[in-house]
């Protein structure tokens, strides 16, 4: 059934229904007070007054008919449907559902170095087994570390295509012997890591 054709029959039957009650344009009729109201006019022996309906009443009775009617239609072709439905919605649950799980077990995306996953978690060539202490050794390991990490990001640089190719990623592309003033041309994360499993002595 046409939504238009369906629209029309809801407005023809709620005219139907509501024409009669235009006589009330001329007519004043009486209220129908609730009990409360009928006991207290009863015991102060006061008349009821007419009340005489305005056009707008009768155009929102029509207009609250109108919508009830549609909505006893709606419902009763969502429930003539309701086998389609029920199986358009149980796809429809599991897509979202399974997006969801997928969304949900992605990597994050590090706000750092930009990679995902983070190169703190893709590197483990650099972390020391032993304790971390602060000796002068820690100087060429940090080098060591600051190596391993600079071949990391480019590889995201030109194999994934994660980070772009920006003034740091030429700085560190062009540095063969890495010192601590290049520890400023990698970011946050690594230098966190970095200084944590190297630690410098005091």
């Amino acid at each position: 059934m046409d939504f238009k054709l369906l629209l029309l029959f809801v407005v023809m039957l709620s005219t139907i229904h509501q024409g009669p009650a235009a006589y009330r344009d001329l007519t004043c009729v009486e209220p129908e007070p609730g009990y409360v109201k009928r006991i207290y006019h009863y015991v102060t022996a006061n008349e009821i007054k007419n009340v005489c309906p305005t056009p707008t009443d009768l155009i929102l009775r029509t207009g609250h008919e109108m919508f009830y009617t549609l909505l006893c239609v709606l419902l009763t072709m969502c429930l003539g449907n309701a086998p389609s439905l029920r199986t358009r919605g149980k796809e429809a649950f599991s897509a979202t559902f399974s997006k969801f799980k997928e969304w949900k077990s992605r990597p994050s995306r590090c706000p750092h170095c930009g990679t995902v996953p983070c190169q703190t978690k893709r590197r483990s060539l650099w972390k020391p087994s032993g304790a971390r202490k602060r000796d002068k050794a820690n100087v060429a390991e940090r080098s060591k570390a600051m190596k391993l990490f600079n071949y990391g990001l480019e590889l995201s640089v030109v194999l994934t295509n994660e980070l772009p190719r920006d003034d740091l990623y030429w700085e560190r592309k062009f540095c063969h012997q890495f010192e601590e003033k290049h520890m400023m041309l990698f970011p946050l994360c690594i230098q966190r890591q970095i200084k944590y499993w190297y630690p410098l002595p005091r």
